[in-house]
């Protein structure tokens, strides 16, 4: 008998709709709301669920479906360390494997997915649980060395802050943290420590949002760049962004005074260099660090592809096996055609030899192989030189220009 999501969901709401009782100091209450042993029994067996058979639990289709370009997960997937928080994760570094992948299955329970891009999710999951535990971690432990025990968030298990305390304090832990905070305000260029204004909203977010007022597909790097790093009053946090907002707009305006004289697939409709043509002048004028281009934020990606030139776009795994199916479909309904034209021409063949004596003269007229011996040359057949068969040459795919289907993203 198969697990019954849908059913373990249902209850699971109804739960959290009941007041908590005597819970007054937690801020997760809702989840120490007793459960009767029915709900105990499918707890155990979620449990147990692999996360593939947990994605193909009957009645996970009435969850939220998990949309890549629009993920407003950060927010859950903190909700689910903080709330999971058992044991002393005092870094990345000291979070087990399994306790990821408890952490995981939790998410799949919130969103609903298709198996296929399994792989990608958990990725993206475990990028953004690594980016918001080392944001939170980092700020207990700020609030700890102001105020000391004091500092611990009601809902933690003492023990487990003990843990975290205790790592805090070990010298070599706190060698490491000095060593990270003293390159993280290098300042070898003296034009300030890399600084921005997003907050917690990342840039993909804002890109998107933007993205969503103007109409656009691809995000304009100079706008935020302006929209993360300028203050209130106009001025730049740090004098790196500056200059590269003002190279970049000299560099834009030269394009464009170079652009407005004749017509080119770099301007646009107003007579402006492209969005992409931007971005590409901004991944050249933008300083580079391990890969990283300054000021991309969460966009590192868009912003390389724009350095390196366009990419072929790439379907999703999922439309690709979607069109393979039906290119499948296809070739066996066109063979089962041909085997019925080969059935009715042996029918027509047995009922008319002279029709089928003319049509495999035809055949054989249009399939002959053409010589390649030149027409003034009629004795080359009594020289012994034949028309000779040409084999076919094998057809395969340009690894240059070629994409492997199994290239999931």
């Amino acid at each position: 008998m198969s697990f019954d999501y849908s059913r373990f969901w249902s209850q699971q709401q109804n739960q959290r709709r009941s007041p908590s009782e005597g819970n007054g100091s937690a801020t997760q209450g809702n989840l120490q709301t007793p459960i009767n042993s029915n709900n105990q029994a499918d707890a155990a067996r979620l449990n147990d669920l692999t996360i593939e058979e947990l994605l193909a639990s009957p009645g996970r289709a009435g969850l939220p479906r998990l949309d890549p370009n629009q993920p407003p997960v950060a927010a859950t997937v903190r909700s689910i360390f903080e709330k999971k928080f058992k044991e002393p994760h005092a870094s990345w570094s000291q979070t087990s494997e399994a306790v990821v992948d408890r952490w995981f299955e939790t998410f799949a329970q919130v969103y609903n997915w298709d198996s296929a891009i399994n792989q990608r999710v958990r990725l993206e999951f475990e990028a953004k649980l690594k980016d918001r535990m080392s944001e939170q971690v980092g700020r207990w432990k700020g609030k700890w060395k102001e105020k000391g025990d004091e500092a611990k968030p009601r809902w933690i298990d003492p023990e487990v802050w003990k843990g975290m305390v205790s790592f805090w304090r070990d010298p070599k832990s706190e060698r490491k943290s000095i060593n990270s905070r003293n390159a993280r305000y290098h300042d070898p260029d003296g034009l300030g420590i890399h600084k921005h204004r997003s907050g917690q909203t990342s840039y993909k977010a804002r890109a998107r949002k933007r993205c969503e007022m103007t109409g656009e597909s691809t995000p304009d790097f100079l706008l935020l760049l302006d929209e993360t790093h300028r203050k209130p009053d106009g001025s730049f946090i740090d004098r790196k962004s500056k200059e590269i907002y003002k190279e970049e707009s000299s560099k834009i305006q030269e394009e464009e005074s170079l652009l407005c004289s004749g017509d080119t697939t770099e301007s646009t409709g107003s007579g402006g260099l492209s969005v992409q043509a931007k971005n590409m002048i901004y991944a050249q004028v933008a300083p580079k660090k391990k890969g990283r281009i300054y000021g991309a934020g969460s966009l590192q990606h868009e912003a390389s592809s724009a350095h390196a030139g366009p990419v072929l776009p790439r379907d999703d795994p999922v439309v690709l096996s979607q069109k393979m199916a039906a290119a499948e479909a296809l070739i066996a309904n066109q063979a089962e055609k041909i085997t019925c034209f080969d059935a009715y021409f042996d029918y027509l063949a047995e009922k008319d030899p002279e029709f089928a004596a003319l049509f495999r003269a035809r055949s054989s007229t249009r399939t002959e192989p053409v010589s390649s011996n030149p027409p003034d040359a009629p004795n080359a057949t009594a020289a012994g030189i034949g028309p000779e068969a040409v084999e076919p040459e094998a057809v395969v795919a340009n690894p240059n220009t070629g994409s492997s289907p199994s290239e999931a993203f």
